[in-house]
């Protein structure tokens, strides 16, 4: 059975407890990070996700039970739209229960991890339009299943474009021109930089979370729902490691 996470950044509701903030929602799922297909150099040098496994290890017992509840499943479509709707519903649930306003129903794929394989990519689509009052989103480097993500105006694809895959995301976006883009760099120069390989395209904002123009929660909710750039899809975003990349 797979199971939700919790998740400060992106928890539509946080209760302060003892001067922390705690999310009354799970709304985001993953696995381990050395699972990604799609990992790259930089992933390797500054994946936040792997970090909080090495230092918590209740979170990365958590995640690779997902794992070890798909690995033997990872192209059964039928499967993995059932395991991925009982978590949606799980969510929904506590939206619902603690009266979250419909505009901040959110819930995002991968906080760590990546999609491993197309089946997966058509469960969540299935998935998002069963759910049509939430707004789905990810951040991905499995770049061959984008295409099954397509159409579907609730769920906002962002590739993560780095110095190792750049071309790789260039191919895909112009086959996808739908999708969104994350320039993940180690400064915010190189983010520009990236983003100038995508000449027709905006490089958009720097991670408002990033820059502390937005605290991580703020007033009980997190910074990504308060911000909303990424669940919308509105513009691509940079992000920057040495702004405790994320």
């Amino acid at each position: 059975m797979l199971r939700l996470s919790t998740d400060r950044k992106v928890t539509p509701l946080a209760t302060l407890k003892g001067g922390k903030w705690y999310p009354e929602v799970k709304n985001t799922f993953g696995l381990p990070a050395s699972h990604c297909v799609g990992r790259t150099e930089f992933c390797d040098q500054h994946c936040y996700a792997e970090r909080i496994e090495g230092y918590r290890p209740n979170v990365r017992k958590l995640l690779e039970a997902n794992w070890e509840a798909i690995k033997d499943h990872l192209c059964d479509f039928d499967y993995l739209y059932s395991e991925l709707g009982k978590l949606v519903s799980e969510t929904h649930f506590f939206l619902q229960r603690h009266e979250v306003p419909k505009d901040q129903w959110v819930f995002r794929h991968f906080w760590d991890g990546d999609i491993p394989t197309k089946e997966f990519a058509l469960a969540m689509a299935k998935v998002a339009e069963d759910y049509r009052d939430i707004s789905f989103w990810v951040y991905t480097r499995t770049f061959a299943v984008v295409p099954f993500l397509a159409e579907t105006p609730n769920l906002a694809v962002y590739l993560s474009v780095d110095r190792g895959n750049v071309w790789e995301a260039r191919a895909c976006e112009q086959q996808n021109r739908w999708v969104n883009l994350a320039f993940c760099g180690d400064t915010w120069s190189e983010t520009e930089e990236l983003a100038s390989k995508f000449p027709h395209r905006r490089k958009g904002p720097r991670c408002p979370e990033l820059t502390k123009k937005i605290p991580l929660v703020n007033d009980g909710m997190g910074a990504c729902v308060e911000c909303g750039l990424c669940i919308k899809g509105v513009n691509n975003v940079r992000f920057a490691a040495s702004n405790r990349y994320k």
